[in-house]
């Protein structure tokens, strides 16, 4: 797993708020947080997404990517795509190409994103 994927100074400070979700878009927006400011110091653009499992909001935004494996397995077990099409190596390429799954660690759980593409944003479109 690539950890901090956003380089993130300090991201044990951070408290990430999931903030809008457009499922016509399939856009998931959250809200950073840095220690108890009362307005988001950034905002994460996840894109194409896919699947979404965690809390609604959590502390730390150390966020990483798993294995293009752990993501074929997650939508495997999910139910999004089914085992048949990963023997063609076409279609294989084509998903561990297009979708990433991000992650943050909690103590007793993990935020789990399926997403095209995850973008950082200083301010709301």
């Amino acid at each position: 797993m690539r950890n901090n994927v956003f380089n993130i100074s300090a991201p044990q400070r951070y408290t990430c708020q999931v903030y809008r979700y457009h499922n016509t878009l399939s856009r998931l927006y959250v809200s950073v947080y840095k220690d108890a400011r009362p307005a988001p110091a950034f905002y994460v653009l996840f894109s194409d997404v896919a699947y979404f499992a965690g809390p609604m909001s959590w502390v730390g935004a150390d966020f990483g990517v798993e294995s293009v494996e752990q993501c074929l397995g997650l939508m495997l077990q999910a139910g999004l795509i089914e085992e048949a099409l990963l023997d063609d190596p076409a279609v294989y390429d084509y998903f561990a190409q297009s979708v990433s799954l991000y992650v943050v660690a909690l103590p007793a759980a993990q935020v789990q994103i399926i997403a095209g593409s995850a973008t950082l944003l200083q301010e709301m479109p």
